[in-house]
């Protein structure tokens, strides 16, 4: 078996997220200058030997990025050191976050229940564990908050899941 079949596989990739959760946030500025590069590597190791499209990837990062960039403009999501832009380090998180689709989460994706269930459940838990971390503090009681990354991930991860999914079968059409 070689390398980059078992650098893709569900196992390791989702072992590589948690990972880079961790460095990302609990590491969010003193780690930053090592995760960031190895999250970059991995990502570009996947695009390269075609693991994934590079849209699989930027497509979810954008709106990752759009909508806590949102939330941080309108002060319900507030980070150390940042008033309006959002950290390098939450930015990278979104980069690792969008190799987990099209791999290690892809099962999730085939149900969009599943997957509105899986965003309004586990996004709010992230944020949660990122604030208890005191990488985040919200501009909003934390159950307002709650409610409202629910929500929001409810509606997006099927979207960014039929994304993500549309690019394979362009991908594997065009092989």
């Amino acid at each position: 078996m070689n390398v980059i079949k078992i650098v893709a596989s569900s196992p390791i990739n989702m072992a590589l997220n948690n990972l880079f959760w961790v460095g990302c946030v609990v590491g969010r500025y003193e780690l930053i200058w090592l995760v960031a590069p190895a999250i970059f590597c991995y990502a570009a190791l996947l695009v390269y030997f075609g693991t994934v499209h590079i849209n699989q990837l930027a497509l979810p990062v954008a709106v990752g990025i759009f909508i806590d960039s949102v939330y941080t403009a309108f002060g319900v999501f507030q980070f150390e050191h940042h008033s309006v832009l959002l950290p390098l380090w939450m930015c990278t998180l979104w980069i690792a976050f969008a190799t987990s689709l099209p791999l290690s989460l892809k099962l999730l994706g085939r149900n969009a229940y599943l997957a509105a269930l899986t965003g309004a459940t586990g996004f709010p838990f992230s944020y949660y564990v990122g604030y208890k971390l005191g990488a985040i503090s919200f501009g909003l009681a934390l159950p307002w908050v709650i409610v409202l990354v629910a929500l929001t991930w409810a509606i997006f991860l099927p979207i960014l899941f039929r994304l993500a999914n549309s690019q394979q079968v362009r991908l594997r059409e065009a092989i």
